[in-house]
């Protein structure tokens, strides 16, 4: 048989999927046919609790398996303080330095060597006595790790039998609805169709608008660290002006005046880049979107590219060779520079955050006509299974007396997990055991 690909239906309409699938002979809706459908899905139901069996012996075996590896380091621990001890009770019976009270200072109110001695074999055969049930614990532990991984992996056959007979009587149930379609069927799948692809729109709309918002984001933060610059900029500006009024060093005076003008550029940088940012943000809001809502689109794609002051070749010269009369007069100059320049970046920012609240009301009104598709699309899909199953429940009624109908050829799975006779009997066995679990 030629293989073919069955495309996945969505969510609660879908009813069975295949990756790797062959067209097989056509079925007979017959009353063997749901007979065979019934047996699949009562067998199925009875499998239903191997989910939450499976969730709880997983948990119940990591657990254990935290306790053993516990139980293991108190084993190791042990066998290690034996070892310790038995090594300081040699050295104190075998070695003259440590063996004699006299050399041991810290023995002395302690009884000395000898009592020392007689503490270590005690602590010693403590922990030769609790060795054997530490050892126990580890091994009653180990055991029911592999008693639990048993089971765990029974279960999961148990849920794999449990996947394969319900796609197998999902594949029926679409083979025999596909056998007889009403009028009422077509209709509901082309309208499910319409809406799905009407969903898809509304949802790339929402996409492209999130960008856009989050460009506009970007560019806010683009021009809030200009400003940090900015202020910075004035900080250092101030420091030269209060250093040249202390007739302090010319150097440092100087190289603050450096750093104040680096700051204003670095300012000016940011800015242009919150520009270019924003420009991108809001080209890719979607044309069809802000058709759709021109009032929320009203004003969206205005960006303004500030150009901020700077200090030119005149206060570097008047800073220079003006002295401290010209270095007062040239940081004033600057100062107001850089107050009129964080004016400027404000008024941006300010218009990027109208920007931002435009796009983010149109994203909202998107989200709302996506929510509105999903709604009606699911209730169609409903309808669309309320149909199905009328439809199956006729064919059920007339196969009681009828002669057998041919069902159109269905897609069915090549190698279904859990289709393999060990897995069901591993199920069965499974089950028979949660069931009287105590």
């Amino acid at each position: 048989p030629k293989e073919v690909s069955c495309p996945s239906p969505r969510q609660s309409a879908s009813l069975s999927c295949f990756r790797a699938v062959r067209e097989s002979r056509s079925l007979m809706v017959d009353a063997g046919f749901f007979s065979r459908h019934d047996a699949l899905s009562a067998e199925a139901q009875s499998l239903l609790y191997a989910d939450g069996a499976l969730s709880e012996t997983q948990q119940n075996l990591r657990s254990v398996t935290s306790a053993e590896r516990s139980a293991e380091s108190q084993r190791v621990a042990n066998q290690r303080k034996q070892a310790q001890r038995e090594r300081r009770i040699d050295r104190c019976e075998n070695s003259w330095f440590y063996g004699t009270t006299a050399l041991q200072p810290q023995t002395w109110v302690y009884g000395g060597v000898s009592a020392k001695i007689a503490r270590q074999k005690a602590k010693l055969e403590a922990d030769r006595a609790s060795a054997p049930s530490l050892q126990s614990r580890e091994a009653a532990l180990e055991q029911t790790i592999e008693d639990l991984k048993a089971q765990a992996q029974a279960l999961q056959g148990a849920v794999a039998r449990r996947r394969a007979l319900e796609t197998e009587a999902a594949g029926m149930f679409e083979s025999a609805v596909a056998s007889a379609p009403t009028p009422q069927l077509h209709s509901l799948g082309k309208s499910a169709a319409e809406w799905q692809a009407a969903l898809g729109q509304e949802q790339a709309l929402a996409a492209a608008l999130v960008e856009a918002s989050r460009g506009c984001a970007a560019a806010r933060q683009r021009y809030y660290s200009a400003i940090n610059a900015l202020q910075r900029a004035h900080q250092t500006n101030q420091g030269a002006q209060f250093n040249n009024v202390l007739d302090g060093s010319e150097f440092i005076e100087h190289m603050q005046q450096g750093h104040r003008d680096q700051l204003m550029q670095q300012a000016q940088m940011e800015a242009h880049q919150a520009g270019v940012v924003l420009t991108r943000a809001l080209q890719s809001v979607p044309p069809a979107a802000a058709a759709r809502y021109p009032q929320l689109a009203a004003g969206i794609g205005h960006v303004v590219m500030p150009r901020l002051e700077q200090n030119g070749a005149g206060t570097a010269m008047m800073e220079i060779f003006g002295g401290d009369f010209g270095d007062a007069v040239a940081g004033m100059q600057a100062g107001g520079r850089i107050q009129r320049n964080i004016g400027v970046l404000a008024q941006c920012e300010q218009l990027t955050a109208q920007q931002e609240a435009r796009v983010n009301a149109l994203l909202q009104a998107v989200r709302q006509e996506a929510a509105n598709a999903a709604a009606t699309l699911q209730r169609i899909e409903a309808d669309v299974l309320a149909e199905k199953r009328s439809i199956f429940a006729a064919l059920r009624s007339r196969c009681g007396g009828v002669a057998a109908v041919a069902a159109a050829p269905v897609a069915t799975a090549t190698a279904v997990i859990g289709s393999d006779p060990k897995d069901h009997m591993a199920a069965t066995a499974v089950q028979a055991a949660w069931q009287t679990r105590v």
